[in-house]
């Protein structure tokens, strides 16, 4: 069974499949979103490999492509999955058996003495089992610590933010062009991304301003944190 540290997009069956939703509530599809933001990473496609980022580009490949299922299919389950662990439940019959190079957060080792009856071993072997077992039905629990994907994801981040942050990333950047530049508060303001800052007829100028002022810097921590995001993936490094 693939496993991964984060939450997989699911993509429903061949005649049921479900909507791009789904998709985007995995972080991994936000990576491809963000990589196909980097420059330099795009430039790379479009020299089918050749340029600054072709041993990135070895790994991820073209991510021009609108499908993010095909993508995924083809080139990123090997990327993100976790690598299988060679050890197995059995007997350890002497020292000899255990590994050279282990930690307790992979590998548990108990003492049991077979002096005791069944049922206290079992309910003293499940207490610990609760205690350090981190799945539930073989699914990894969402949470954050040693990966051993080849490209692992960082823990600090929440869908939302990462989602946001792109939509505001993107209208600013197509804002920079042309006749008309939004302001970044005017950005807020289209994004909706303060409710308490949105301007009303019965504002006066003071409100006007400190709502304005309260959106541009909403805004402009948006367009920080995703121009660093944009900047790592093309490192291999995301969020």
């Amino acid at each position: 069974m693939v496993k991964f540290f984060a939450k997989y997009p699911t993509f429903g069956t061949k005649n049921n499949r479900k909507t791009s939703s789904y998709q985007q509530m995995s972080p991994y599809y936000w990576w491809w979103e963000y990589l196909r933001r980097n420059k330099d990473y795009l430039e790379c496609c479009q020299n089918e490999g050749k340029g600054k980022l072709s041993e990135l580009y070895k790994d991820f490949g073209d991510v021009r492509g609108d499908s993010f299922r095909e993508w995924w299919r083809v080139k990123a389950v090997p990327l993100f999955a976790e690598k299988q662990s060679d050890i197995r439940v059995g007997e350890i019959k002497s020292k000899d058996e255990i590994p050279n190079e282990w930690n307790k957060e992979d590998l548990m080792i108990l003492k049991i003495s077979l002096g005791m009856d069944k049922k206290s071993i079992k309910k003293i072997f499940n207490q610990i089992l609760k205690k350090r077992h981190s799945t539930e039905r073989g699914r990894p629990v969402q949470k954050f610590g040693k990966s051993t994907a080849k490209y692992p994801i960082n823990q600090n981040f929440t869908i939302d933010n990462l989602r946001i942050g792109l939509e505001v990333y993107d209208l600013y950047k197509s804002t920079r062009e042309g006749d008309k530049k939004l302001k970044l508060w005017e950005i807020g303001v289209a994004k909706r991304l303060l409710a308490d800052s949105m301007p009303e007829p019965k504002d006066t100028n003071g409100e006007k301003l400190i709502k304005r002022n309260r959106m541009a810097a909403t805004v402009g921590r948006y367009i920080k944190q995703a121009e660093g995001r944009v900047e790592n993936v093309g490192k291999g490094v995301f969020p």
